[in-house]
């Protein structure tokens, strides 16, 4: 039996997603530069002067240092500058890195330093996919009355692509499987919205590259019988 009716209502490629840069990080990439005064600095203010701060330093400093804030610690700063290094070759590293679990914080440096340098970085892009979840019973009113996991989003998606998909060929073990932590690296942004007043349907808004969602073009009615992980079921 199906948990969901889905129909898929718009795919669009868009230039930002909500979140991705705000004041809070403005504020703490400027007193990382030393600058004076930042905690009196707003909005457009602080984006101007850090635009300023970051053309000083030249596009390959501004860009090891921005992804040095997005990506912490999580690779080293020879890996920091590789990714620079292919982004002004004009390669798409926020979706042909190896790595997908950097994939959406290195969209978000790409943003920031195409504002900065905007005849130097590539302007990136990702896809907005907005769909319709009709749930047939109380277990997929239970899923869509919380925040969507990203493994149920992706076995949504799965749902509605053919067997040939890039998803369906690199995770079928995952996407039938009880856990699938990759679903973390290819589903940037989710979120439910509209929740009807009987809890039986929701507005579901997926953000990621075009790399996992060019699938979903052309794709308009389907069901679905995704689910969230079960980590305490265990692998088959």
């Amino acid at each position: 039996m199906k948990l969901f009716d889905v129909s898929v209502l718009g795919l669009k490629k868009i230039y930002d997603m909500p979140g991705t840069w705000n004041d809070t990080d403005y504020r703490n990439l400027l007193s990382g530069f030393e600058v004076d005064d930042v905690d009196e600095l707003s909005g457009g203010d602080l984006l101007e002067i850090l635009m300023m701060v970051l053309q000083d330093l030249g596009p390959e400093d501004a860009g090891e240092t921005i992804l040095e804030y997005k990506l912490s610690n999580h690779v080293t700063k020879g890996v920091r500058q590789n990714i620079v290094q292919d982004l002004l070759e004009g390669q798409r590293a926020w979706e042909e890195t190896a790595d997908i679990y950097l994939h959406a914080d290195i969209f978000a440096a790409c943003v920031l330093l195409k504002q900065a340098f905007p005849k130097v970085f590539p302007r990136p892009d990702l896809l907005q996919l907005r769909l319709q979840l009709i749930a047939t019973g109380s277990s997929g009113r239970t899923i869509i009355s919380l925040e969507p996991e990203a493994a149920f989003v992706a076995r949504v998606l799965a749902d509605g692509m053919s067997e040939n998909s890039i998803l369906e060929r690199l995770f079928d073990e995952q996407l039938a499987g009880n856990s699938f932590p990759e679903a973390e690296g290819m589903v940037w942004q989710s979120g439910f919205s509209e929740c009807s007043a009987d809890g039986k349907s929701a507005l579901l808004t997926v953000y990621s590259s075009e790399h996992w969602l060019e699938s979903m073009e052309d794709i308009g009615d389907f069901p679905s019988n995704a689910y969230n992980d079960r980590p305490d079921e265990g692998e088959e």
